[in-house]
């Protein structure tokens, strides 16, 4: 199911025929995604991309779609399965060029109530590292609050701290 946000802005499933798409997104960006995102490190080539593509797809319960700007791929958005009943984890990641235009707050608008409608979901819950200022104000903008952190190993085998946001849905 695709989803309009704007005349120049949609959602399609992802799928394997998109993998050089994602290889150059990943390539033109690769320095800031590698901050937070540990799998831009090993996305690196054809054969990597397709299979950064379907482990996702393989993901239980989990839905992967490519974000489509003016009929380019700039980035994915996901909504995930998490363990609390009727919650979900929505995950996203955009190239450089397609940053700082609201693109991820104009798909919320769309997005949250569909969720709402259609899966019943009362709660989403948005994983951002501690000093991803960005994402962390893209969840605060949809009503998030922080209720939790844990900490993640990261591509320098340090440990980060991963702040939940979870916004309540009425």
């Amino acid at each position: 199911m695709d989803y309009y946000i704007l005349p120049h802005l949609h959602l399609t499933p992802l799928n394997i025929k998109q993998a050089n798409v994602l290889l150059e997104a990943v390539d033109i960006s690769r320095q800031s995604l590698e901050i937070y995102l540990p799998w831009a490190q090993t996305v690196t080539d054809l054969d990597s991309a397709k299979k950064y593509i379907t482990e996702r797809l393989e993901m239980s319960g989990s839905r992967y779609f490519s974000i489509m700007y003016h009929h380019q791929f700039i980035g994915i958005i996901a909504v995930k399965s998490v363990e609390a009943p009727n919650t979900c984890e929505i995950g996203y990641w955009l190239c450089e060029k397609a940053r700082g235009n609201a693109i991820i707050d104009q798909i919320l608008r769309v997005m949250i109530p569909s969720l709402k409608e259609e899966l019943e979901i009362r709660c989403i819950e948005f994983h951002c590292l501690d000093f991803n200022v960005a994402s962390i104000k893209i969840a605060q903008r949809v009503g998030a609050k922080l209720t939790r952190n844990y900490s993640i190993a990261m591509q320098d085998k340090l440990s980060k701290t991963m702040c939940v946001y979870t916004a309540e849905l009425s």
